[in-house]
């Protein structure tokens, strides 16, 4: 081969520098291009989503929490070569320990919230029932003040009536005997008398007891009830016939029961509208006090009074008009629902007898100690 010329080596840097030249001139070119369109796209971002201040002020504060969580697993991932046992338990205690005061924490707080809510509903229902209560002396006070203004229109109208009414002597004291208990008289006898729906019933016991026990004897004879000594008398077939007997005279209606299927009985009770009454027990010319009181001898008997609460005032009545005719008397308070009862006599008794009491043993001596010498 023969050697290159130098024309040719010049023609062949040429040709290189002409192709170097134009590759920097694409290069320069493609990079204007590039910087241009860069700019332009970056300005038509920046027109087109302009951020608000508060939109800023957001993703900073989103930002910012997430660099902490972030910080926040760089710390706790660590590289497993270099941790530390006994400290990770420390933490995991003090974790532990710090969970369940939360847990404590809340349920304190959730019980709290509980007890309130417990008392917000006392307190309502306290409300509710003093605002009832409220409206109920409301009411009675408003009763209360018509009450008070009635009552003080009608004592005005009677203090004007007492001005206008004359006055009037006052009547002469009444004297009374104070009661003085103490035994009745040896030998005397009482006279008995109810006083009833303020009047005087004079009661005669032993009457209504003698018809009562020849009833009572009648009608175990017409049964022959008494035929076996030792079986008695049969109470269920003496009872039925005895309760239907009936019984009166001008003051009492007496009727006839057995008492625990035992013992024959009457209870007398006051007829309405008979007894005499406090006006007739008062006067002196009434046939009561003419003919009754004045019979009676004071020797042979005295006046008792069973006195229901609402005849008070004829016993006080009654009892002054004995007192004057110089009979002693008694009197035994009684209550409302009270009503004489008397047995019957003739020893009447229902059932079987009973049996004779046994004859009690006869005294032991006790024995004598043994060092005792007679």
């Amino acid at each position: 081969m023969r050697a290159k010329s130098d024309s040719d080596e010049d023609g062949g840097l040429d040709s290189l520098l002409d192709t170097m030249t134009n590759v920097v001139g694409i290069l320069v070119l493609v990079l204007i291009i590039t910087q241009m369109s860069v700019a332009e796209v970056v300005s038509r971002i920046t027109a087109e989503n302009r951020v608000a201040p508060e939109q800023v002020e957001e993703l900073s504060e989103v930002l910012r929490k997430k660099q902490e969580e972030q910080d926040e697993l760089q710390r706790i991932m660590v590289d497993p070569l270099n941790v530390d046992a006994e400290r990770q338990l420390e933490e995991l205690e003090k974790k532990k320990e710090l969970l369940e005061r939360r847990k404590q924490l809340l349920a304190a707080k959730n019980k709290e919230r509980n007890e309130y809510a417990m008392k917000l509903d006392q307190d309502r229902q306290t409300a509710k029932k003093n605002t009832t209560e409220i409206e109920e002396t409301k009411v009675k006070r408003d009763e209360l003040t018509q009450l008070i203004t009635t009552m003080a229109t009608q004592k005005a109208e009677l203090e004007a009536r007492l001005e206008k009414t004359p006055n009037v002597k006052a009547p002469p004291a009444v004297e009374i005997t104070v009661p003085d208990p103490r035994p009745a008289p040896s030998g005397t006898k009482p006279l008995l008398f109810v006083c009833s729906a303020n009047s005087l019933y004079p009661l005669d016991v032993e009457f209504f007891r003698g018809r009562a026990e020849l009833r009572a004897k009648e009608i175990i004879a017409r049964l022959g009830l008494d035929r076996d000594p030792k079986a008695g008398i049969n109470p269920e077939l003496f009872t039925k016939p005895f309760e239907r007997l009936k019984d009166q005279n001008d003051y009492f209606e007496a009727e006839y029961f057995v008492l625990n299927e035992l013992s024959p009985r009457i209870r007398l009770k006051p007829r309405s509208g008979r007894g005499i009454s406090e006006r007739e027990v008062g006067s002196a010319r009434s046939r009561f006090r003419s003919q009754g009181v004045a019979s009676i001898n004071p020797q042979q008997f005295y006046a008792r009074f069973f006195v229901l609460p609402d005849s008070h005032e004829v016993y006080v009545t009654a009892r002054a008009a004995f007192t004057d005719a110089g009979i002693l008397s008694g009197w035994d308070p009684q209550p409302e629902a009270w009503t004489y009862e008397t047995t019957v006599p003739g020893g009447i008794t229902l059932g079987p007898p009973k049996p004779p009491a046994p004859t009690p043993p006869p005294p032991t001596t006790p024995p004598k100690p043994a060092n005792v010498i007679d």
